[in-house]
């Protein structure tokens, strides 16, 4: 009954947690504090924000050591929220198959989470103390560059389709002969620290990333006695949200609770409970929702920084029929072709926007800044030239009531999504109901629903296999109403 209490508790402090919200839809734009009215002459300006989607905050989870656990149980409540997080893992002490060695998990469970957007990242090869090696070489096992070295060439020998651009040091332990050392093999570094990191670093500063690790007080034989540190980990991660800054989770394994004391017994480093887990991942997404926090990898995020603070931009042409951008920076395009969001300035009789970029295409509404008129988008730095021009939507006629009150249609989820995604749909009575997936140019990809539905919640799978990355475009219609929303395929 207590914790019954205590879980009813939290849930309003979820509700009371969840304030100062970015209201994207209001355009309250934040960035880098550049978005100024344009004058109307003048289009394709671009301003380059903060964090992705120009929201408040950023935030990482990462987990060490590459624990059957976290394949077993992290993977699976990660992925009813549609959040991912980095796995630095110890390449020798994963197997091909099971039985493992001790509690590691094999390769391909690992490899499976990789190829659905979690991050593999390195932590030696050994996980040794760093500090009590020599400096050494590639050819010289058991020095410090054997293992910075070796331990990403066994993971990209394994996993071929991406670079392992992330190390986490073993116990936290480094100094700034192990950090310069790092960074020849690495594109940042996380350590230990109680501040969550700035939006801006130097470039050693990438490599003493601030990370926080949840240590638990004794005894632990409810949920109920977990509690006051997840409240203490939770107000740790307002604070970021409120200087807007990065905040990284650390931890090790992950088990329901009701398996926490044999695994304590057996010496695991503060363990945390699924249901820990959870409760923490509904706050985050509570937050996410609302603007406030943008949940992704490390590897993820360390580009997204330097590619802002490394792009620049030239208008090619613009004119009120087309404008045309070139958006380049001076990194690496092998590692750093991640996607930024921008705003960019439009004419203001623009109302919706085809953005074009390489294969990726995009249509958006536009807002109005005072006297300009913008989208947001998502652009990559070296993607190829950035093409805008004025979209007629025609999916959805003026006349049309887009929002009835007995007609719900939801975002689809997860959003982004590979190869498949969830569509759920509301009616408050019953009606025919047709629902269609276009592509940007409205061509009609796959009817999904096409039937009489009584009054109800429902739920329909959309799989993108043999589709191409770009945005898609669901409608909903039900009697004489229709809804229509947009979802992104990224493969």
């Amino acid at each position: 009954m207590l914790l019954s209490i205590k879980l009813k508790i939290f849930h309003i402090f979820l509700i009371v947690c969840c304030v100062n919200v970015i209201e994207l839809t209001s355009k309250q734009i934040s960035g880098e504090g550049r978005l100024q009215s344009a004058p109307n002459t003048q289009f394709g300006n671009l301003y380059v924000t903060k964090w992705a989607d120009d929201r408040q905050s950023a935030f990482s989870f990462s987990f060490d050591d590459g624990f059957i656990s976290q394949f077993n149980n992290v993977k699976n409540i990660l992925d009813q929220y549609g959040f991912k997080a980095t796995f630095y893992i110890i390449p020798p002490f994963l197997t091909d198959s099971l039985p493992g060695i001790w509690r590691y998990g094999t390769w391909p469970m690992f490899e499976m989470m990789q190829s659905e957007g979690h991050e593999l990242g390195s932590h030696t090869l050994n996980h040794p103390h760093l500090k009590q090696m020599s400096v050494g070489d590639t050819s010289a096992p058991n020095t410090i560059v054997y293992e910075l070295y070796h331990s990403r060439r066994m993971m990209e020998e394994r996993i071929t389709d991406t670079k392992c651009i992330t190390f986490a040091y073993p116990f936290g332990e480094h100094n700034d002969l192990i950090d310069s050392l790092a960074s020849l093999y690495y594109e940042s570094a996380r350590a230990l620290g109680q501040h969550p990191n700035y939006w801006t670093l130097n470039s050693m500063e990438w490599f003493k990333l601030n990370s926080r690790e949840v240590h638990f007080d004794e005894p632990r034989n409810t949920l109920d006695d977990d509690l006051d540190e997840l409240y203490d980990f939770i107000n740790w991660i307002g604070t970021s949200i409120d200087s807007q800054t990065w905040a990284i989770q650390l931890a090790h394994e992950v088990v329901p609770f009701s398996e926490l004391a044999d695994l304590l017994s057996q010496g695991s480093y503060y363990p945390i409970s699924n249901e820990w887990l959870e409760l923490l991942c509904d706050w985050l997404k509570a937050n996410y929702d609302e603007n406030k926090i943008w949940i992704e990898t490390v590897a993820n995020i360390t580009k997204y920084i330097k590619q802002r603070e490394n792009h620049s931009y030239q208008v090619i042409s613009q004119s009120n029929a087309e404008i045309i951008i070139e958006l380049t920076d001076s990194l690496d395009d092998e590692i750093y072709n991640y996607q930024l969001s921008a705003y960019i300035n439009i004419p203001m009789d623009w109302t919706h926007v085809l953005i074009e970029q390489g294969t990726q295409s995009e249509v958006l509404e536009s807002f109005v800044v005072d006297t300009s008129n913008f989208i947001l988008a998502s652009v990559i730095p070296d993607g190829g030239l950035i093409n805008l021009t004025k979209f007629e939507p025609n999916l959805v006629a003026e006349n049309e009531n887009p929002h009835p009150q007995d007609f719900i249609l939801n975002q689809n989820y997860p959003n982004p999504f590979n190869p498949s995604t969830t569509i759920q749909y509301a009616l408050g009575s019953p009606q025919f109901v047709s629902l269609k997936v276009y592509d940007v140019l409205a061509n009609e990809i796959v009817i999904l629903v096409n039937e009489e539905k009584p009054a109800g919640k429902y739920k329909v799978t959309f799989n993108g296999n043999g589709l191409v990355s770009g945005v898609y475009i669901y409608v909903l219609r039900a009697g004489d109403s229709v809804i229509s929303k947009k979802m992104a395929l990224l493969k």
